[in-house]
């Protein structure tokens, strides 16, 4: 009975640690951008002495096809590395990632910038209700920033096409390979069938009389 109450007590105290925890690591921090570690990620050194990955929430930075990727990291580089900002995480991922709202001192939100300048895309099924991320895109869209732009289209669009042509030459390549290693199989099959008749005699010529 002792030991079934001091698991029940110890289980409760582990539950109130992870939730304050949890509600820690949710809480609005300040820090500066250490490191640029991908077009959605930051390496994060806070005041509280403390360190993270944070993410980017809300949107969906722009593929490698629609090659904005050396002026997303331009941007990130001259105004966010090294630069203080402020956090404020919407959820703890796996390794605690914080996903996040950043914003610069100046009160700029970073999220809604990237949506703005058609860096990224919103992402709804995340940020359903951010309607400063839904304007921002709507924005990009008029004036056909980034990702909306026609010519950026394009060149994504023929890019897909080249990926998709190289892959179906690659299958084919893969595809004649496989026959002609299935053809030199049979050939070799039929030489060593042929070398084993011969040696058994099978193929010597008929005796005269």
């Amino acid at each position: 009975m002792l030991m079934a109450l001091l698991s029940i007590a110890a289980l409760a105290v582990l539950a109130v640690y992870f939730v304050l925890n949890q509600k820690n690591e949710t809480q609005e921090r300040i820090g500066t951008v250490k490191e640029i570690l991908n077009k959605d990620a930051l390496f994060v050194d806070f005041d509280d002495r403390r360190s993270n990955v944070v993410k980017l929430f809300g949107l969906k930075m722009a593929s490698e096809r629609e090659m904005l990727d050396e002026q997303i990291f331009d941007l990130l580089y001259n105004e966010v590395k090294g630069k203080r900002i402020r956090v404020k995480p919407v959820r703890v991922d796996t390794g605690e990632i914080l996903v996040s709202e950043i914003y610069l001192m100046a009160d700029e939100y970073l999220n809604e910038i990237l949506i703005r300048q058609g860096f990224a895309r919103w992402n709804p099924s995340e940020a359903a209700n951010d309607r400063r991320l839904s304007e921002a895109q709507e924005m990009a869209k008029m004036h056909d920033q980034g990702v909306w732009n026609p010519t950026v289209k394009q060149l994504a669009a023929e890019e897909s096409h080249e990926a998709e042509s190289y892959e179906q030459e690659i299958e084919g390549d893969s595809a004649e390979e496989g026959d002609r290693a299935e053809s030199e199989s049979f050939v070799s099959a039929d030489s060593e069938a042929n070398r084993e008749r011969i040696a058994t005699g099978a193929e010597a010529k008929p005796h005269l009389e």
